[in-house]
């Protein structure tokens, strides 16, 4: 099909790639759903990689300063050489992308407002997931266990646009430390060698809850991530073979992609909130109710408090009362001190006191472009004041201050109490889709609190000391996933 092509100069296509999606309908008010739906994903994936590579670039930039710095103390330098080539070619990589990406949000202004779907003509896009055009998966690979190649496995969850937070390697030693679970991180190689693939799993075993693996538990995302969407169901194929050999009872793959040929949970969303440029453009974004239950607590002259391990106490206080109060068991403090060290970077707490007591918490994770809350509490006596508003209006504001594109909330039964909530920011669903590889005849398990035969139990749980609640609730919830 013949396309004409239109001219851009490079004054429009900085303002294309300032907000592309609003120009993109202002100029084409009868585009479908779909080319809309699309071109936010690649927005979101644009934003992302330019947060990467504005890290990339830092810590280049930090290398080099500290081998200038040996160099002058007369120490040697080589070790610094080597993780500045690696860092040169992280940044290599994740600049491909981003340019492959950029080009491809340009296209959509560049097509014939008749041109035939063009999200699928030209952008390589796959259900939703981007995948390198040259890629056609029909080459033979190889898929062992990772090893010692954490370097390598890194190298491609920096370089690869669907990876998360937690596809890197580090939650594999942490989740091990943590919770002594065994993990089965798969890699896929071409014939040259090169990773082209991975899928991480954690296998939780017990006798309350069972024996089966999870890609990744405790948190929303995981799954299989590759260069084509063939190699990640051959990483697929290779872990359900490998289940049957250890005769698990299933394996859950926490997707943000439909897979046809597994079964399925859809009925959890996340709440995703793209963020402006300043806290007024947010603040004005809001309804008046919202910013007046922002306001109420501002009068306590609460005290807010954002950093790392110094927060951690007051965080679990906060933390593991309110779930007790829910009926939840809770994780051990040193889930997330484990967590802060293996992630110095990447994790922060905002703590909300009034008086000298913490009465709010939260512990965030960033990762490119988007910010998520995966833990957030607040103790039920403040809940009259509206604390909760204020903890996350700061926490809104520190993601806009840090130059993250979207905040995540989190995942929500749609049209739920949780769902409403996140959905008055302005955050929209975004679908997960939890996939099962499951022996003949077997139905897709329920381990949740919404199921009823746990009733029972959550009502039982919210009545004890928090003492025993603290000691007991680590033991449990390393087995749930």
């Amino acid at each position: 099909m013949d396309v004409e092509v239109k001219i851009i100069s490079k004054t429009l296509r900085k303002k294309i790639l300032s907000d592309p999606v609003t120009l993109f309908i202002d100029i084409h008010p009868d585009a479908t759903g779909q080319q809309t739906s699309d071109l936010k994903q690649l927005w979101m994936l644009y934003t992302g990689q330019r947060k990467q590579l504005n890290d990339a670039q830092n810590h280049g930039k930090t290398i080099s300063r500290q081998i200038g710095e040996q160099k002058r103390a007369g120490n040697p330098v080589e070790e610094l050489k080597t993780a500045m080539q690696k860092q040169g070619k992280i940044l290599s990589a994740i600049k491909q992308q981003a340019t492959m990406t950029e080009n491809r949000i340009i296209e959509f202004f560049e097509l014939e407002e008749d041109a035939e779907d063009p999200a699928n003509q030209y952008l390589g896009l796959t259900e939703g997931r981007y995948y390198p055009a040259t890629t056609t998966g029909s080459e033979e690979i190889q898929i062992t266990l990772l090893e010692n190649e954490q370097q390598d496995w890194d190298d491609y969850v920096a370089a690869n646009p669907a990876a998360s937070i937690y596809h890197q390697s580090r939650w594999k030693d942490l989740i091990h430390r943590t919770f002594g679970h065994e993990c089965f991180y798969f890699l896929a190689r071409s014939n040259a060698g090169n990773i082209v693939g991975i899928l991480p799993l954690i296998r939780l075993k017990s006798i309350l809850f069972g024996d089966f693996l999870v890609s990744m538990p405790y948190f929303n995302y995981g799954g299989a991530i590759a260069d084509h969407p063939s190699i990640e169901k051959k990483l697929m194929q290779t872990a359900n073979a490998h289940a049957a050999q250890l005769g698990v009872s299933h394996i859950e793959y926490r997707d943000d992609i439909p897979r046809n040929e597994f079964p399925a949970r859809s009925d959890k969303v996340n709440m995703i909130l793209p963020l402006p440029d300043s806290h007024n453009e947010l603040w004005e974004a809001f309804t008046s109710k919202l910013r007046a239950q922002i306001r109420r607590p501002q009068r306590e002259k609460p005290e807010i408090l954002s950093g790392g391990k110094e927060y951690l106490n007051e965080f679990y206080v906060v933390f593991a009362r309110n779930m007790r109060d829910l009926g939840t068991p809770v994780y051990g403090k040193s889930f997330f001190g484990n967590i802060l060290r293996g992630f110095p970077e990447e994790s922060r707490i905002v703590i909300v006191r009034m008086g000298d007591q913490p009465v709010s918490a939260a512990f965030l994770l960033g990762y490119r472009g988007l910010l998520e809350i995966p833990w957030a509490s607040t103790i039920r006596d403040v809940n009259h004041l509206s604390i909760n508003m204020l903890m996350y209006w700061e926490v809104l504001k520190i993601a806009i201050d840090k130059e993250y594109r979207l905040f995540d909330f989190g995942r929500s039964s749609c049209n739920s109490g949780t769902f409403q909530f996140k959905q008055q920011w302005g955050a929209k669903p975004r679908q997960l889709y939890w996939h099962y590889w499951l022996p003949q005849d077997k139905k897709i398990p329920s381990l949740n609190p919404d199921n009823p035969k746990f009733n029972m139990a959550i009502n039982a749980w919210k009545r004890l000391p928090l003492c025993i609640t603290n000691f007991l609730g680590p033991l449990i919830i390393r087995n749930l996933p």
